[in-house]
């Protein structure tokens, strides 16, 4: 479980803010990604993310985490779309964006997202992407991929529980690490 230094990076947080690799220290981040059009994964990977938020502000430590989601489609999810739909699910959910091809790119590969948006000749935009979470230390280092639970009938999800108990399991190897 070695982090990982993450590169430059320039991101636009949905309240117009700017995130970079130099903004993340201080803080831990647990990052989801997809778009505010998803029909279903999206939404319901924002739900377990809440209901984990509400289950880890039970304990005592290791609070000092920051979710987000990064959309993979910035062509319709505007800053104003994200600073809309976020609230949804989580008032402390903030929503990021890439404002060039490149800064996307960066930032995407950083991570391990995978992704596509295209557009049919009828203009219809179809959206694929992976399902993973990403906890980026408070070094601002990525610390760990968090992948989903696969259901008997193969559905991917993030159970909340389970998502406790990987993210308190590497906060307490961190710290036993600085010790």
């Amino acid at each position: 479980m070695p982090a990982h230094p993450l590169p430059e990076f320039t991101l636009q947080k949905h309240d117009g803010s700017v995130i970079t690799s130099q903004t993340l220290p201080g803080s831990w981040h647990l990052v989801s990604y997809g778009f505010t059009h998803c029909p279903d994964i999206c939404p319901t990977t924002l739900v377990e993310m809440a209901q984990f938020k509400r289950a880890l502000n039970q304990h005592t430590r290791y609070r000092d985490l920051d979710l987000h989601f990064y959309t993979v489609d910035p062509g319709r999810d505007s800053l104003n779309q994200l600073a809309e739909y976020l609230p949804w699910f989580h008032e402390q959910i903030s929503g990021w964006r890439a404002d060039s091809d490149r800064q996307a790119r960066a930032f995407e590969s950083a991570l391990g997202i995978h992704a596509s948006v295209t557009q049919d000749a009828q203009g219809a935009v179809q959206v694929t992407h992976g399902l993973k979470l990403f906890l980026i230390n408070d070094q601002g280092e990525l610390q760990a991929v968090l992948d989903p639970t696969r259901t008997l009938t193969g559905r991917l999800h993030f159970e909340p529980d389970r998502l406790l108990q990987d993210y308190l399991t590497v906060r307490r190897w961190v710290n036993a690490r600085q010790l």
